[in-house]
């Protein structure tokens, strides 16, 4: 007792807080954690290197096979756009780990790093690059005709909903035989410029969202009425 006594005495003699005095343990498993973290780190890419190379590289195919090969007028929910579209964000998610691991050890030497820097982010920007389009034409469907598609299709599934007993708004068999009668007996259609005929709204899963467009000819799509993305077509 009396020795820490007189350790704290010298150290407040010395100008310096007895508390201060035991933070050196603190500094030291402080910076022991700092250097391991951009191990972990280094240990990530060096097993990620090689798959999110692949990754990268199969988006950026894709993409630009979408560019040269694709139509430029395709049916909604026909490969690759929207499939494509819904392959990149997979991707991406699995190459943001990658660059989460670069991220934390950016600062170390190791040749492992310095090849993420310059391959695997060159690839991802690429990958994003070529894949602008497919997102474009996803985009599209938020704006102009097609968002007055939208917001008949969001219309029109909420009167549907209410044919629901539940609250969620999911219909039972009964109740959605009431809805497609209805329906059926007041066609909700919507005519686009290009086309010569209107399309149909109507009735397609017995699972939410419900509605279908009938474009003519046999085809038909299933679109989330607030994303827009194509979630059934044939």
């Amino acid at each position: 007792m009396d020795s820490l006594r007189f350790t704290d005495a010298v150290a407040v003699r010395a100008g310096e807080p007895p508390d201060l005095l035991p933070s050196t343990g603190r500094d030291a498993e402080m910076k022991s954690s700092a250097r391991w973290l951009p191990r972990l780190g280094i240990v990530g890419l060096v097993c990620g290197f090689v798959p999110s190379v692949g990754v990268a590289v199969g988006l950026c195919v894709l993409g630009i096979c979408e560019i040269v090969l694709g139509d430029p007028n395709p049916f909604p929910g026909d490969p690759p756009v929207d499939l494509l579209a819904e392959v990149a964000v997979f991707g991406w998610v699995l190459l943001l780990v990658g660059h989460g691991c670069f991220f934390v050890a950016r600062r170390e030497s190791d040749q492992i790093v310095q090849f993420w820097r310059w391959v695997m982010l060159p690839l991802t920007l690429v990958s994003f690059l070529v894949l602008l389009p497919a997102f474009a034409q996803i985009a599209g469907r938020h704006w102009g005709e097609w968002g007055h598609l939208k917001d008949l299709l969001q219309d029109t599934e909420a009167r549907v909903r209410a044919f629901s007993s539940r609250a969620d708004g999911a219909l039972s068999e009964e109740e959605f035989a009431q809805a497609k009668a209805w329906l059926l007996g007041q066609p909700v259609t919507f005519r686009f410029k290009a086309e010569p005929e209107p399309v149909r709204i109507h009735m397609r899963r017995f699972v939410p969202p419900y509605l279908g467009v009938d474009f003519g000819q046999g085809q038909n799509a299933v679109f989330d009425p607030v994303t827009m993305i194509c979630i059934y077509s044939d």
